[in-house]
C-alpha cells in the first residue's frame, strides 16, 4: 500500500486544523496543510499555541480510520520524532504523555487531533503538529511554559521545507502502519515515552492532583497510575510533570 505525499503550503490562516477542518471535503486523504503562521492557533484545552514565523504549523488529513483519535496523536508523534532522528541526530527528545515532544524538561512540540463529524458521524481525523523549530530564545521566553527549539538545542537554523517534507513522509509511513498494524503503531509509540515506573505528578482536567507511580500505558491511550497507598487509577488525559526521584520497581 502507498500513498502519495502531498503537501499544501500556505503563508498565514487562524490555524491549520480550522482550514483543514473547513477544507476537509475537498482535502485529499493524507493531506499535510503548512502554515508559515497561524493567528490563532491552538492547544488542548483551548490553549493558545504562540504561532510566529519560523516553526512548523501543520495539521495532517487522517480519512481512514482505523482506530481512536489516540491512534492519529501516535501517528503524529512518532512521525515528528522520527524527523527529528534523520535531522538531528542525538537530539534526546522523547514522547511525554499523552500528546507533546520533550527534550529535557522543554516542550519542543505539541500534537493536537481534532475529530471531523459529518450528518453525526466521525468522517476524519485531523491531526495538528506544532513544533518548536528555527524559534530564538527569546520568543522562548514569551511562552507561558518551559519551552525549547532546535534551534536552541542546536545553535543551527533548520529548512523548514526538507522539515515538512520529511514530515509528510513520516506521517503517511506510520498512518500505513496504523492501518495495517494498529499493535505495531502502539508498540514503537510506547517505547518512545519515558513515563513508565516514573514518579509523576498528574493533573487531570477535572479533579484532584495526583503523585503516583506510573505503571503502564493501556492500548487504549490510557495512562495506569498507582498512589502510595496502593489505589490504582486510570487516565485518558490529563498534564503530567515528571518528578525526581528513583523509578518505580
Amino acid at each position: 500500500m502507498q500513498r502519495e505525499t502531498n503537501i499544501l503550503n500556505l503563508e498565514s490562516v487562524d490555524s491549520t486544523n480550522t482550514y483543514a477542518a473547513d477544507h476537509f471535503d475537498s482535502l485529499g486523504d493524507g493531506v499535510l496543510v503548512v502554515a508559515e503562521t497561524q493567528t490563532s492557533g491552538h492547544g488542548r484545552l483551548g490553549r493558545k499555541w504562540h504561532s510566529p514565523r519560523g516553526n512548523i504549523y501543520a495539521s495532517f488529513v487522517m480519512k481512514e480510520l482505523f482506530g481512536e483519535p489516540f491512534h492519529a496523536t501516535m501517528v503524529s508523534s512518532l512521525a515528528v520524532l522520527s524527523v527529528l532522528n534523520d535531522l538531528v541526530p542525538g537530539h534526546g527528545a522523547y514522547i511525554k504523555w499523552p500528546n507533546d515532544i520533550f527534550i529535557g524538561d522543554r516542550k519542543l512540540s505539541g500534537v493536537l487531533c481534532e475529530g471531523v463529524l459529518r450528518a453525526g458521524t466521525l468522517a476524519g481525523i485531523i491531526c495538528g503538529i506544532g513544533v518548536n523549530v528555527n524559534l530564538p530564545e527569546e520568543e522562548l521566553n514569551r511562552i507561558g511554559q518551559p519551552a525549547t527549539s532546535l534551534l536552541a538545542q542546536t545553535k543551527c537554523k533548520i529548512n523548514l521545507k526538507i522539515f515538512a517534507e520529511k514530515l509528510a513522509v513520516y506521517l503517511n509511513w506510520y498512518y500505513i502502519i496504523g492501518i495495517n498494524d494498529r499493535e505495531r503503531l502502539f508498540s514503537l509509540w510506547k517505547r518512545e515515552n519515558r513515563i513508565i515506573g516514573r514518579h509523576v505528578m498528574l493533573q487531570p482536567p477535572n479533579g484532584a492532583v495526583y503523585e503516583a507511580l506510573v505503571r503502564d500505558i493501556s492500548e487504549d491511550g490510557k495512562l495506569q497510575i498507582e498512589e502510595a497507598n496502593g489505589t490504582l487509577h486510570e487516565f485518558a488525559c490529563g498534564d503530567v510533570k515528571l518528578l525526581p526521584g528513583q523509578t518505580g520497581a
